[in-house]
């Protein structure tokens, strides 16, 4: 077996939107940077066609600034995006192009002086006196230790903080059941044209169940006036097909993102209830029975959805889209009160008001909640209470399950990222721990480097630049 040592200042564990970010602001601010990650590329659930949801709020304001917007910027500039769109049902949406985001990730971390080690997941931590001392790292019959001034686990997972015995919450209030996970998968050759006209004649199908909020609007005309949507419809045509036993997924709608491309969408309808992603028994079968439910339920949109007809499968993503499993413990923590009640508190460090969002584990059934107003994302959330030089960000923070629920889309993941990043090289510039930085530094950094943090900047930013 090989054997490798990195010493970097701070080691980032975790490449995808939350821990690229993190490693970019760090690295921006002159200190030296490990970024960890399991895959073959960087990235994440941004490299999946998923779409960035969480941008504007409610009212359609802009409420992300910093690396999640210059990520956009910078995808626009190349064609690869559209730029922020109003959503009657999300807000917002905001498209981009898988395989750009990938580029665009490798060129950002080189023109900052990243230095990425791919293909190494975390298999032990070293803990002494409640701090940190060594991550051990595995890949490809290699193992890699890693001594660093600070962490920060974006493992989404918390892989980090969990083999170091933090203490961590998961699942739903009572019942502790799981967000069900998702196998993404890329259709081509589909006639949306054709799809809308359906809609239009059969406005039935774009009905949801009580429990999902949408505004009015949210129709073909809507999806006819931009490829920038995401398309979440066909509830008469589920059911139908659920009563007849030939659905074969657990959803009462289909949910497609627009592709950039012609004719190609990348659909988010598979689901695999009861499954706890950070189990490995559980892991692969909900991976292996996922790719299945792709072939399946192209073969069933084929046969019995308009502009669906001579679609075909060409891509199954290569990893499952988890949106739940562990949540750690912080000196601070985002509650569900604060989220629906609006608080901005003084140490914020971003902004969300995405909807509470809450996949069933063990049905069909989807919580869908309106956010009314921005809220912040506190500072000590992403700071463990446990060991002293380890910061959690995305979504293994410290988060209740609502607050969850509406923060671990990409554009929020990708702030708390910059901000633990940022906090990082401050806390190594003033020689203090995480928990002691001065938020209000914190703050003006995050400001300078386009953050958006109170309510009057919401309402004076452009919604897109």
């Amino acid at each position: 077996m090989r054997h490798y040592s990195y010493h970097p200042q701070i080691a980032v564990l975790g490449g995808g939107p939350a821990g690229l970010s993190a490693a970019l602001a760090a690295a921006r601010a002159g200190k030296q940077v490990l970024l960890l990650e399991k895959n073959g590329y960087l990235g994440g659930n941004a490299t999946l066609g998923l779409p960035l949801l969480g941008f504007l709020d409610l009212d359609g304001r802009r409420i992300v600034g910093g690396l999640a917007q210059e990520y956009v910027r910078r995808l626009t500039e190349r064609g690869q995006c559209l730029g922020h769109r109003v959503c009657p049902k999300h807000n917002s949406v905001t498209n981009i192009d898988p395989e750009g985001f990938k580029l665009l990730a490798i060129e950002m971390c080189r023109e900052a002086g990243v230095q990425v080690l791919l293909h190494a997941e975390t298999i032990r931590t070293e803990v002494r006196n409640g701090r940190m001392q060594m991550v051990t790292l595995y890949g490809k019959g290699n193992e890699i230790e890693v001594t660093a001034d600070l962490f920060i686990d974006c493992t989404g997972d918390g892989d980090a903080a969990y083999l170091a015995g933090c203490s961590f919450e998961s699942g739903q209030p009572g019942t502790g059941v799981l967000q069900p996970p998702t196998v993404m998968f890329t259709l081509e050759n589909v006639d949306t044209a054709r799809l809308f006209d359906y809609i239009a004649e059969h406005p039935e199908e774009m009905t949801y169940s009580a429990t999902i909020d949408h505004r009015p609007g949210y129709d073909a005309d809507y999806f006819r006036a931009s490829d920038n949507h995401v398309f979440v419809g066909l509830r008469q045509t589920f059911t139908r097909l659920r009563e007849e036993g030939r659905l074969p997924v657990e959803r009462e709608t289909l949910i497609y993102i627009k592709s950039l491309k012609p004719g190609e969408v990348y659909v988010n309808s598979t689901r695999l209830l009861n499954t706890d992603a950070t189990d490995l028994i559980d892991l692969t079968r909900a991976e292996l029975d996922g790719q299945l439910q792709c072939a399946a339920l192209t073969k069933v949109l084929r046969e019995n959805v308009p502009g669906f007809e001579n679609c075909f499968l060409s891509h199954i993503a290569p990893f499952l889209g988890v949106r739940e499993t562990r949540r750690f413990s912080g000196i601070g923590r985002l509650t569900d009160e604060a989220v629906v009640s609006g608080s901005i508190p003084d140490d914020t460090i971003c902004l969300g008001a995405y909807k509470i969002d809450i996949h069933s584990g063990s049905d069909r059934s989807t919580l869908f909640k309106t956010v009314r107003t921005p809220f912040g994302i506190p500072y000590g959330a992403l700071v463990s209470s446990e060991i002293e030089n380890l910061f959690i960000a995305g979504r293994c923070a410290s988060l209740d399950a609502a607050a969850l629920a509406s923060v671990r889309v990409m554009p929020q993941c990708m702030c708390m990222g910059e901000a633990a990043g940022t906090a990082a090289a401050l806390a190594l510039e003033n020689g203090v721990l995480p928990r002691d930085v001065d938020v209000s530094i914190l703050r003006e950094r995050l400001l300078k480097n386009g953050a958006i943090l109170t309510m009057a900047q919401v309402e004076s930013t452009p919604v897109n630049e």
